[in-house]
């Protein structure tokens, strides 16, 4: 009994499975029955001969468990019915074959084999109706691998489809962390130029004022050197009040007049000279403290200067990326146009 939906009505007429076809098939019954396990055991023992199926069996399953499924599936040929729960079984066993990692070409051989086997066994023990056993035998195998490559292609489908879904997702977050990579590049650049350009800034101010104070400081050096002339007039100004004092000393009553004029002369150079050493004091201060700011100045040029070059060095670098960061944004505009 055939009951499918048009599009299935039309793939079995294709192949050539009839109402009598099943009818047939639905007296071997007892028969299929009969050679089921000889059927099977065969079938397994050729199947356990290929490692690669050895080790898939292994790993999702046992060897007598696939045994019981398979006697259920080749009895199940000769039930006389094709319906919607005939294509869902097989569906679900295509389903779970590509699940587990079997390919094509190993289900489809086992297809061969498997038909192999059977023919075999009916020639032995059917020879009277082997031959048109085995002929509708061979059409229900081939719908069964029909059905099962149809389950393949829907989840090897469904695979690829979570491929391309999972690869878009990856080139959206991708691009999306472009752009803001392009953005912080953008701002990154203009803060490492405004960055170069007050350290470039800096640098000269304070190589101006590292010449002013090399100037002061030679200021300060002619000061002192006139601090020292000074001194020296002072020197020899006492001198010559001390001389005059004496002449006067030596005048009596008469050179009163001329010893008060030296005594001050005295003091004055006295005072001169306190002072003069007073200023020198201050004007040695006043260099250390120059001395200072001058290595200040120093240190502040040397490192203004180094922080330029490396600002420099980061705004190359910021220029860099954000050109690979431009690359990485054509090749995804290319994949996704390709796509």
């Amino acid at each position: 009994m055939i009951r499918v939906d048009q599009a299935r009505a039309k793939q079995l007429n294709y192949i050539g499975i009839t109402e009598k076809d099943l009818a047939f098939l639905k007296t071997k019954q007892d028969l299929f029955k009969e050679i089921t396990n000889e059927v099977v055991n065969e079938l397994y023992a050729r199947i356990t001969e290929q490692p690669e199926l050895l080790r898939l069996i292994q790993s999702h399953s046992s060897i007598e468990r696939l045994k019981e499924t398979q006697r259920w599936y080749f009895q199940s040929l000769t039930e006389g019915a094709i319906d919607d729960e005939f294509f869902d079984k097989r569906l679900y066993i295509g389903k779970v074959h590509s699940k587990i990692g079997l390919t094509t070409q190993w289900y489809l051989g086992t297809y061969i084999l498997y038909l192999d086997i059977a023919t075999s066994t009916l020639k032995r023990v059917a020879p009277e109706d082997w031959l048109a056993i085995t002929h509708s035998l061979s059409k229900m195998f081939n719908l069964d691998s029909q059905i099962v490559l149809e389950a393949y292609e829907k989840d090897e489908k469904a695979k690829v489809e979570r491929l391309v879904e999972n690869r878009q997702y990856m080139l959206t977050k991708v691009s999306s962390v472009v752009q803001d990579l392009s953005s912080m590049m953008v701002e990154l650049s203009a803060s490492s130029n405004l960055v170069a350009t007050s350290a470039s800034h800096t640098a000269s101010v304070q190589e101006n004022s590292h010449a002013k104070v090399g100037e002061l400081s030679s200021s300060i050096d002619e000061i002192n050197q006139l601090g020292s002339a000074m001194r020296e007039i002072s020197d020899q100004t006492h001198l010559i009040g001390l001389n005059a004092a004496l002449e006067a000393a030596r005048a009596g009553e008469a050179g009163l007049g001329f010893e008060v004029v030296a005594n001050e002369i005295r003091k004055l150079a006295t005072h001169s000279k306190q002072s003069l050493v007073a200023i020198q004091s201050k004007l040695k201060e006043i260099r250390s403290a120059l001395d200072e700011v001058k290595h200040g100045s120093e240190e502040t040029v040397r490192f203004s200067r180094e922080q330029a070059a490396s600002s420099q060095e980061l705004s190359s670098f910021v220029q860099m990326i954000d050109t690979v960061a431009a690359e990485l944004n054509e090749l995804l505009d290319v994949d996704v146009v390709t796509h």
